[in-house]
């Protein structure tokens, strides 16, 4: 079954700094759980690789179809065993305090053993979505953001 998931979350952290920390996508293990490995295949598509059950990987490519802080980042997937397409989208509320608002839309996977795996993945992906917004704020309270975060912002 065809799902979308939307999350919001708000972290103390200037808007550039938070963007440049999310446009970077091989920081996405570090704060998303099922995520293993992504790696830049070129200056808008990188090869993403995600925990599965029992061991098992998942892998897909991705295009990058939007990337601009007043607007967001965009992806679609190009080739792979899960198809998912969104959007991450930054608001800046306080000149140190930044919204991050995530809508993720995931295809019906295919069948099979990597249909069952891609489901299980993908059994509360709310949840999960929750989880590593959470898990982000955590990096930006504990001072992880690199950048200028470290900066007092001018006012």
């Amino acid at each position: 079954m065809a799902q979308r998931v939307h999350e919001t979350v708000e972290v103390q952290a200037p808007l550039q700094d938070v963007f440049t920390y999310w446009s970077n996508f091989e920081n996405f293990p570090k704060f998303m759980s099922n995520i293993e490995d992504v790696r830049m295949t070129g200056q808008d598509s990188s090869h993403w690789k995600i925990k599965g059950p029992l061991g098992k990987s998942v892998e897909f490519d991705a295009k990058t179809t939007e990337m601009d802080p007043s607007r967001g980042i965009g992806w679609n997937t190009v080739e792979g065993e899960i198809m998912t397409s969104g959007e991450v989208r930054f608001e800046e509320l306080l000149p140190d305090r930044t919204r991050v608002e995530v809508t993720m839309n995931y295809a019906n996977p295919p069948g099979g053993k990597v249909g069952e795996v891609v489901a299980s993945v993908l059994s509360d992906p709310e949840k999960s979505t929750r989880e590593d917004l959470q898990n982000f704020v955590g990096i930006v309270e504990r001072g992880e953001l690199g950048g200028s975060g470290s900066q007092t912002p001018s006012r």
